[in-house]
């Protein structure tokens, strides 16, 4: 052994009659490269594992994909027999599971009709509903969201209990996700989920409801007058918009008290549906309460005028905008050119003045 070897190692035979700040420098080098050595093996071990796994699911990928294409496009296919042995040899890990899941749904994705339809028996055939049913058991938001959207695009029905409680779940996705289960699975009122709605619709929501009713949904219309008099806002104002889109021309009786409702939104929503309905009697009815309307209503009130009225009824409101509301007599200036073309040039020099006043 070397010189300085052996004073190295009698150096730390006589560890304990060294100073304490030595003793705490080499404990804390010697942690220091402990910790070190733990990181690099944590990070050599997590590279190895994810190669590992997306192997796996790379070798997975590419069964699946070959027996879906024999499965749905080749005639000698033995489906029943290759079926069973799929399952038997190739859905054993939660990976593999997984990757089966993903694939069959880009699969359907893309396929429609006869191709779908077997698709989904497929899916059955593999027992994968089991698998997403305990999804929607675990803790994790995401994890049942992406079971209610498997269970929504394959159209496999499950009981109502275990659905309806997400409907209200603190989420938005979530209750997102089950309101498009509802209505994609549903053979008649496919928003029947409204009545036990608790939790205000978002902006998102509803145009996911508005269309998935128009493209997934097949069924017989619902009344939507139903909902006028539900307890959420969000549910009345998407109730009056969807009466509007569905040319619902027998509920405009029970539109009309919501002209005078307290609540702002409400209000705007109504007169905008009743004049996509081609409402004659609506300017009547909004008219006379221009001057004491807000400034949002006063602009939809111009806007039925533009579309409904004609240059005297332009011509009531016209003296009951404000000095200071320049937008709305900008608006004003542009409503009747559109009725007056022949006074073009002095309209628009009006307008000019405007904008300059506002400036």
């Amino acid at each position: 052994m070397t010189p300085n070897l052996l004073i190295l190692f009698d150096g730390f035979s006589n560890f304990r009659d060294w100073a304490w700040i030595m003793k705490i420098n080499v404990l804390l080098i010697l942690l220091f490269l402990f910790l070190t050595l733990c990181l690099v093996t944590f990070i050599i071990g997590t590279r190895l594992f994810k190669n590992f796994r997306n192997s796996k699911k790379k070798k997975q990928e590419n069964l699946l994909i070959d027996f879906l294409n024999s499965y749905l496009f080749d005639e000698d296919f033995e489906k029943q027999k290759e079926i069973k042995n799929f399952k038997k040899n190739h859905l054993n890990t939660g990976l593999e599971i997984k990757v089966t899941i993903k694939e069959i749904l880009q699969f359907h994705k893309n396929l429609k009709g006869e191709s779908a339809t077997a698709l989904e028996e497929l899916f059955l055939k593999f027992q994968l509903d089991h698998f997403i049913l305990k999804d929607l058991d675990k803790n994790s938001w995401y994890n049942t969201a992406r079971a209610i959207y498997a269970l929504s695009e394959l159209t496999i029905e499950v009981p109502v209990n275990k659905i309806e409680p997400y409907l209200n779940d603190q989420r938005d996705e979530v209750r997102q996700q089950t309101q498009l289960y509802f209505i994609k699975t549903a053979k008649s009122n496919p928003i029947q989920f409204l009545d036990k709605t608790k939790r205000p619709l978002t902006t998102w929501q509803q145009i996911y409801i508005e269309n998935a009713l128009k493209n997934f949904y097949d069924g017989p219309t619902p009344d939507f007058a139903r909902w006028l008099n539900h307890e959420l806002i969000s549910v009345v104002e998407f109730s009056i918009r969807l009466i509007s889109r569905y040319n619902q021309f027998e509920n405009i009786p029970k539109l009309i008290p919501f002209l005078n409702h307290g609540k702002e939104s409400v209000k705007i929503e109504t007169i905008r549906s009743l004049r996509k309905l081609g409402y004659e009697e609506l300017l009547g009815l909004i008219i006379p309460n221009f001057e004491k309307e807000n400034f949002l209503i006063k602009k939809e009130i111009l806007k039925t005028i533009e579309q409904l009225g004609d240059y005297d009824d332009l011509q009531k409101v016209g003296p009951l905008i404000a000095a200071d509301e320049w937008e709305l007599k900008i608006k004003y200036l542009n409503i009747e050119r559109y009725f007056l073309p022949e006074e073009t040039k002095r309209i628009n020099l009006e307008t000019m003045l405007e904008k300059e006043l506002k400036i």
